[in-house]
């Protein structure tokens, strides 16, 4: 109790001689000249912002920003602008963080102060990462990316980068992450060395390295890390924020070597990151040591010892990464203690579980309001283009109309009226051209209504009846039999592995435009890619189809250079296709017989064709390109999004390769996926 007094007379004692302080600050400003009133308006703000005092804090930065536009410093000013900026973020004030952003960008752009720009523009961006808006936030990094590359300038590409980066690490992405990373720090690294935004990547990339466990690369990444930090000690070795991202930086080297079993090395490491506690002894800093002790120490055994680093990192009451209640599962499994690690490991998988269904709800609604955007967009551009298009008819027929008078003035009306049949012809060329431009647009609307519309009922219908099934199982009082208790685990499991595949073709649509070619760096049998699409598409154990796979012995010691991921995943789309364009499943037709799936495997030159067959509804001739492009479906009778060719093919092409449908095939549909057996050799033949 006395310690509670105590405590208590220390925190007001502190309240009353910060708001002195405030009061003695407030006093002064009428004095002074005008770099006096400046610093006393840095220091007025900085007690407001110690004392948590929001809105006099945010009305001192208004104040200070009239004085310096007064006195008609812009340097000054801009710092000003995006001190007001900082304080909006720092207090999660977003509605006004985001009408406060492009009024200031705007002054920034003006005054070519492109580091507080872009820096504004990242804030803003943040905004709608922090509300889960993860399709808008990308857009944003986008849009970042291309104003930079418009006007060149490095630190602008090396933020839209990193942005890019914590986006694709939020949702798991980590190969993604790791890319952008590296391009932001490629960005920096000349241009902009002393920035605290390089040391910022070089911790994005180790943490990120560290998750998707390739601690070698981690290793290697950390130890540049290092070395920039070292140099920039040198130059100023006074500098306090240095010392922090030191230890940032040997904590994850402690990591790296922890996960590759250099144990011995990883704790000389934390030793000297303790070491420097001396210089910065931050919060973030204890955090990242007492996190790195608590992996080296459960990856020895010590099982007591992680648990008492776990409990400092608790009393520090922050999260500066990593999965805290993962950690504490981990080491309650390692003491021993299984029933409690078992509860601990059930909560995660049901947090996680409830927080992916939050997330698909809010990115199904995101994408719904996205394509309308897009929609609205492409209806204002339709009208214009109408507008301009009857200027132009009237231009046409005006010229048309003027020439016609003078050369009859000049009795050369016959050949003249052959010209004006001429025109009329290219004329009406044009409106032909014209008009199947209109309908490929009006087209191209509609498919995206359709694809949004099909989405929403593909992710709905699993998600009612995992919502119903976990009403059913939780239900006070409710028994069921082992029988009905193992169909519902089986409905709940191919429920939520039908979310999951719908949720992967989604992320892989973002890629079926792109250029880059995949990297090959496998060497696989061709029957090994085949074999794994036949098990990942599930069509041998398909009731509903009888499945065939041929080829020669000769086949069975053809080995390709290639990636043996994106190769299979790409075959997987034709054999679902494949199962799922059969006639009997047709909602109109009887069920009298089971449909045939063949999937044939050739060598010829350098490349291999794995054909899949069916004996479906077949694809009409006129139609062999029109399928492969994004969300197009022949027959609305079959569930579908619409887009598994589009990104069959583009892994193909990517692969040095390509995916055709063979028109002479009458008895269903015939698709021939073609692949080099040396990829290095042969993709450059391609075109993408």
């Amino acid at each position: 109790m006395k310690k509670l007094i105590v405590l208590s007379a220390i925190i007001v004692m502190q309240l009353s001689l910060s708001a002195a302080t405030i009061d003695s600050l407030r006093r002064a400003l009428p004095q002074g000249d005008d770099n006096q009133k400046t610093e006393t308006f840095a220091k007025l703000c900085k007690e407001l912002d110690a004392a948590g005092m929001v809105e006099p804090m945010l009305e001192c930065l208004d104040e200070w920003l009239a004085h310096e536009i007064k006195k008609g410093d812009t340097e000054r000013e801009g710092k000003v602008r995006w001190n007001k900026i900082v304080a909006m973020t720092n207090y999660g004030l977003d509605s006004l963080l985001l009408e406060e952003a492009p009024k200031q960008m705007t002054w920034f752009m003006h005054h070519n102060q492109w580091t507080f720009y872009y820096d504004t523009w990242d804030s803003k961006a943040n905004v709608y990462l922090y509300q889960e808006r993860v399709q808008t936030a990308l857009r944003e990094a986008n849009n970042i990316l291309d104003d930079a590359n418009s006007r060149k300038n490095n630190f602008g590409r090396a933020v839209a980068y990193q942005l890019m980066g914590i986006i694709y690490e939020s949702i798991g992405q980590y190969d993604h992450a790791v890319s952008v990373f590296r391009q932001c720090l490629g960005q920096l690294k000349d241009s902009y060395r002393d920035s605290e935004v390089l040391t910022n990547a070089y911790d994005y990339l180790s943490q990120t390295l560290d998750e998707r466990g390739s601690y070698q690369e981690e290793l290697a990444v950390t130890q540049e890390h290092e070395r920039c930090v070292q140099e920039r000690l040198k130059k100023d070795p006074t500098e306090l924020s240095l010392y922090s991202a030191y230890i940032v930086c040997l904590a994850n080297k402690a990591s790296a070597l922890t996960g590759l079993k250099r144990y011995d090395e990883a704790a000389e490491t934390l030793a000297h990151a303790e070491q420097m506690l001396t210089e910065q002894n931050t919060p973030l800093a204890r955090y990242r040591i007492f996190w790195a002790h608590c992996r080296l120490a459960l990856k020895q055994g010590r099982a007591n010892e992680a648990k008492a680093y776990l409990d400092s990192l608790e009393r520090l009451a922050i999260n500066a990464g990593g999965n805290i209640e993962l950690l504490k599962a981990d080491i309650l499994m390692s003491q021993g203690n299984s029933q409690r690690a078992a509860q601990a490991y059930r909560r995660l998988y049901e947090h996680k579980d409830s927080t992916f269904s939050r997330d698909m709800r809010m990115q199904l609604d995101e994408l719904n309001m996205l394509f309308k955007v897009d929609e609205l967009e492409m209806q204002g551009k339709l009208v214009r283009s109408r507008f301009m298009i009857g200027i132009f008819v009237l231009i046409v027929i005006g010229l048309l109309s003027f020439t016609v008078i003078r050369y009859r003035a000049a009795m050369k009306l016959e050949r003249e009226h052959e010209r004006l049949v001429e025109s009329n012809e290219k004329l009406e060329q044009s409106y032909k051209e014209l008009n199947i431009a209109k309908k490929k647009a009006e087209e191209s609307s509609k498919m995206k209504t359709d694809f949004i519309q099909q989405i929403s009922h593909e992710i709905r219908t699993p998600l009612n009846i995992l919502s119903g099934f976990t009403q059913v199982i939780t239900t006070p009082g409710m028994v069921l039999d082992e029988t009905t208790r193992n169909d519902i685990n089986q409905r709940i499991t191919e429920n939520t592995n039908r979310i999951t595949e719908l949720v992967n073709k989604m992320l892989a649509l973002s890629e079926a435009n792109s250029r880059s070619v995949i990297d090959s760096h496998e060497d696989v049998h061709a029957v090994q890619i085949a074999a794994q699409a036949v098990d990942e598409s599930r069509i041998s154990t398909n009731k509903h189809v009888a499945f065939d796979m041929q080829f020669s012995p000769e086949m069975e010691e053809v080995v390709m250079h290639t990636n043996l991921e994106e190769s299979t995943r790409a075959l997987t789309m034709l054999l679902d296709n494949a199962q799922k364009f059969q006639k009997e499943r047709h909602p109109m037709a009887k069920e009298t017989q089971i449909g045939h799936v063949r999937l044939l495997l050739n060598k010829h030159q350098r490349f291999v064709d794995f054909i899949v067959e069916d004996d479906g509804i077949g694809i009409p001739a006129s139609e062999a390109e029109h399928i492969f492009e994004e969300f197009v479906q022949l027959d609305n009778y079959y569930s579908g999004t619409g887009i598994g060719l589009t990104i069959a093919r583009s892994i193909a092409r990517r692969l040095g390769g390509n995916i055709v449908l063979d028109t002479s095939y009458d008895d269903g549909a015939r698709f021939v996926m073609t692949l080099p057996i040396n990829s290095d050799n042969d993709k450059k033949q391609i075109k993408l």
